[in-house]
């Protein structure tokens, strides 16, 4: 028998098996197959002079396992009008081999781009080739792993090669090698018999020859697949660069106590920024910023025979350049921006404000609980005697002593006298305007307060004190010092300043509804007090028993309940109630209407107890218990008709005859119906709502006794209410000051923009960046969530408008404003840098000189003295097409590209070379 042989140990390679660069064509055709890159889709007009580097970009991605690293694969796609082709793109269309990779190449609109950063990245192959779509393929983990020999570029090139000719793709597909720094590229276009060959070579000192145009022209040859029999078309253009611009704009800080920046040594001219109004915001720019200008001189299109470019003479100079334009790449970094950007940072800060100034830093120690607990009412201590308001200013001493925080009490008297000037006219420098207070507001643009204001002020105030005068603590200082000053208003029965007269407004932001309702309820409490003050004058001469009781109805004042004369009334039978009183509390008659029942007598119009003033929270916060009760609740009714109560109860006091009716007729004009009977006499009756079984109105009405106000109990305890707003205002935690305050300060720092453009007379220039502001802030300021949205985004726009305007100083200063040229030319001229991505043209010698030529005029001199060394960098660029009149197949060469950058001694050749492959 044969020996039997163990073959486990022999290696057995399994030919079936996919290969890993099979798996990779594989996956790389569904790719493809999904992003539709066949000619079908290779349909649109031609682009637009420029249109590459304005246009939006729609970038898709997949990721590809390949040889232990992962391949990205990137979809770059111009986001183009929906216009048509035209009748001339369909007729060049009409050659089969030609696609749109073809057109961008062969297209001399879109060579040469901005040679600055525009607001968007455009991808380096764009600006080379001026392609409107394209592919790349590189490594997930770029930085580490990178394509760095030939067996790598002929694995990933030959894959998609065969990858774009199985699935007709007409899109070019490049493969990113070497570091991702030096961008080099190679890659493949495949079109009906034609292919297109894309390379990138770089050279760090170049033969002398290659580096102008000339040379290039010679290497051009020598690259092309076929002889061309017509001439070449070239591009060119050179980029010179100015001195860098600084203009000194120096810090201002308000109140900053040595803070200021002049010491700091800046090359350049000191602008000083005027300002008309004062807000204590900081304004300024940082001495870093600055202004880069260059000049770029463009020749669009010329024939190989025009122009001559060697070693010993040029034509591509900048007086020849038919077209010139001045590029203003400027980085500048503002004062106002950076303090708005630091007081985002309060947002995260959950601390109390007691953790910071100490648990009795208002002064009071039972104060603020008496708002917070009803039954402190009972056992609370007597306020104390109340004084003959003369309107003399209350002591201040005490109000910044002892509060803890990085400021001095002389430091934060000097605030305190910016919030309150009334209160410190010995210090104060800017009272409040009453005009502001009078013009017209648009609350329903911003839920914010009236500019300047008590709530601007401070708002302003702890930015500024959060960015340069103690952080996070100096901000807490000022608000505890705040409060304190807002106690001691209240209890001198003094008016805030600089708030808005009347009840708390929901069109504003909530700090202002809370002032406002401190407000009310110091005006109730002196209105109260007046009046009890005239009750006693009138019981001057009697007894002292009398006067006793003066003292007591005083007292009674304090509480919840007005003074009661009669303390019979409203108690027994409710008819005999109605027969023995009296009418009180009449105001006045209603015209010349009579009681229905009794029509002898006249209808008056009670005295009623004024609204009840609530504030946004406020209303929410009995919205939501309303809504939890439901509505058939009786302490919903109660919620609902507390006011109605009173009322009715002060109509029927006046009216002691009048029914249900008569308070319809005077209370709800509208639910008094006229109507028509079947004789066609005209009657009136009650509206079905006030008819309705169960209705709220009738139950009201037979519970209301006759009760003039002036034995009712309070609707509005405007004692109780003071007190819960300085509770309020104590409690609250860092951030949530922030919330309070960040609305009226950024609205106040687009109004101190405001300010500075208009005193330089460019806010027309502005406006709709400034419009564009408002409304953002608008929408921010009205949002219904409970957390306010993110406001980076606005900062990163005020921060644009801010960098804009530097950018306009540096270009008024380059312009000669004022002896060579006019505030209204350079506001010309720089519109068109607004409009035109950072770019503004000085020469067209097309359409003429732009403008009047001011601007070419003071900038060729200084091209002249050292032009050379100004040079930064030469872009030539040579085309040839291909004959697409031809119909016989095969004869249609196809276009060729080779763009040449030429930067000192360095050199970069970028070429797209085009063969036939009808007969390989």
């Amino acid at each position: 028998m044969a020996e039997e042989i163990d073959d486990s140990e022999f290696y057995r390679e399994n030919f079936s098996a996919d290969s890993d660069w099979e798996v990779f064509n594989a996956q790389l055709g569904e790719i493809l197959q999904k992003w539709d890159v066949s000619a079908e889709s290779d349909v649109g007009r031609s682009l637009k002079s420029g249109e590459i580097f304005t246009c939006q970009w729609k970038v898709e991605k997949e990721t590809l396992d390949m040889l232990r690293n992962g391949i990205e694969v990137e979809y770059h796609q111009a986001i183009l009008g929906d216009e048509q082709p035209s009748k001339e793109d369909l007729k060049e269309n009409s050659c089969l081999q030609r696609t749109n990779c073809h057109h961008d190449l062969i297209s001399s609109i879109n060579s040469f781009g901005p040679p600055i950063r525009s607001s968007q990245d455009l991808h380096i192959l764009a600006r080379i080739y001026g392609l409107r779509r394209f592919i790349v393929l590189r490594p997930v983990n770029s930085n580490l792993n990178y394509m760095k020999s030939t067996s790598e570029f002929n694995f990933f090139l030959s894959a998609v090669a065969v990858v774009s000719a199985e699935v007709q793709s007409v899109v070019p597909i490049f493969v990113q090698i070497y570091d991702p720094k030096w961008n080099f590229y190679t890659g493949v276009a495949l079109a009906p018999a034609l292919r297109t060959n894309f390379r990138l070579i770089g050279l760090e000192k170049a033969p002398p020859e290659s580096r102008f145009l000339m040379g290039l022209l010679t290497l051009f040859r020598e690259k092309l697949p076929t002889s061309y029999s017509q001439a070449a078309m070239i591009s060119v253009c050179t980029t010179y660069a100015l001195d860098t611009m600084r203009i000194r704009m120096p810090m201002y800080v308000p109140f900053d106590h040595g803070l200021s920046s002049e010491d700091i040594a800046v090359e350049g001219e000191v602008s000083h920024l005027e300002v008309q109004q004062f807000y204590s915001l900081p304004h300024g720019y940082t001495p870093e910023s600055c202004t880069e200008i260059y000049l770029v001189y463009t020749w669009p299109e010329l024939s190989e025979h025009v122009a001559f470019d060697s070693e010993q003479r040029t034509d591509f100079v900048p007086s020849k350049a038919p077209l010139g334009k001045v590029y203003l790449s400027v980085e500048a970094s503002s004062y106002l921006s950076i303090c708005l950007r630091d007081y985002q940072s309060v947002a995260g800060v959950t601390r109390s404000l007691e953790s910071f100034v100490g648990r009795n830093f208002s002064g009071i120690s039972s104060g603020a609980e008496a708002g917070s607990n009803p039954l402190d009412r009972i056992t609370e201590h007597k306020l104390t005697p109340r004084r003959d308001r003369n309107y003399e200013l209350p002591s201040q001493a005490g109000l910044t002593k002892k509060l803890p925080g990085p400021m001095t009490e002389s430091e934060l008297s000097e605030l305190l006298a910016y919030l309150f000037p009334d209160m410190h006219p010995d210090m104060a420098l800017f009272p409040y305007s009453k005009k502001s207070f009078k013009d017209k507001f648009d609350p329903m643009r911003i839920k914010s307060a009236v500019p300047d204001s008590l709530v601007c002020r401070l708002s302003c105030l702890l930015a500024t004190c959060h960015a340069h005068l103690g952080s996070v603590e100096g901000m807490a200082q000022v608000w505890a010092a705040f409060t304190r000053q807002l106690r001691l208003l209240w209890d001198n029965s003094l008016t805030v300043p600089g708030i808005s007269a009347g009840f708390p407004d929901t069109r504003t932001c909530l700090l202002h509804q809370k002032l406002q309702m401190l407000n009310v309820c110091v005006e109730r409490r002196v209105q109260r007090e007046s009046n009890s003050k005239r009750k006693s004058e009138g019981v001057v001469g009697k007894g002292s028993s009398e006067e006793e009781e003066v003292e007591e109805e005083e007292d009674d004042d304090e509480g919840e309940f007005f003074d009661c004369d009669d303390p019979t009334a409203g108690s027994g039978s409710p008819t005999k109630a109605v027969l023995s009183l009296k009418p009180e509390g009449r105001l006045r008659r209603l015209n010349d209407d009579r009681l229905l029942e009794e029509p002898d007598e006249y209808l008056y119009i009670p005295e009623t107890q004024d609204p009840v003033p609530k504030t946004e929270d406020q209303l929410q916060d009995d919205a939501e218990v309303m809504l939890k009760l439901g509505p058939g609740s009786g302490l919903t009714t109660q919620m609902m008709c507390t006011s109605l109560l009173s009322d009715m109860e002060a109509f029927k006091a006046a009216n002691p005859r009048g029914i249900m009716e008569d308070f319809i007729r005077w209370y709800s004009p509208k639910d008094w119906e006229q109507v028509t009977d079947e004789l066609g006499e005209v009657k009136h009756q009650l509206s079905i709502r006030m008819t309705t079984e169960g209705n709220t109105w009738q139950k009201v009405w037979e519970q209301a006794q006759a009760v003039p106000i002036s034995r009712q109990k309070r609707l509005f305890d405007d004692t109780n209410e003071a007190l819960k707003v300085l509770h309020y205002m104590e409690t609250r935690k860092m951030h949530e000051i922030y919330e309070l305050t960040i609305i009226p300060l950024l609205h106040s720092a687009i109004l101190k923009l405001i300010d500075i453009l208009s005193n330089a007379k460019v806010e027309d220039l502005f406006s709709s960046q400034i419009e564009q502001l408002l409304t953002d802030l608008c929408r921010l300021s009205r949002s219904h969530s409970d957390q306010l949205p993110p406001i980076k985004p606005f900062l990163d726009d005020l921060a644009e408008l801010e960098r804009r305007f530097y950018q306009f100083k540096c270009f008024e200063r380059l312009s000669g404003y004022p002896k060579r040229s006019s505030l209204q030319q350079v506001k010309l001229q720089f519109e068109e840098i607004l409009r035109n991505e950072n770019c503004c043209t000085i020469v067209n010698r097309r359409l003429t000189a732009a403008g009047d030529g001011t601007l070419y005029d003071i900038l060729i001199p200084k091209l002249e003295e050292d032009m050379a060394d100004r040079l930064i960098s030469k872009d030539y660029i040579i085309r040839l097409d291909g004959d697409t009149k031809s119909t016989e197949k095969g004869l249609y060469l196809g276009p060729q590209f080779m763009r040449a950058i030429v930067t000192g001694e360095k050199l970069r050749l970028c070429g797209a070379f085009t063969e036939s492959t009808a007969f390989v």
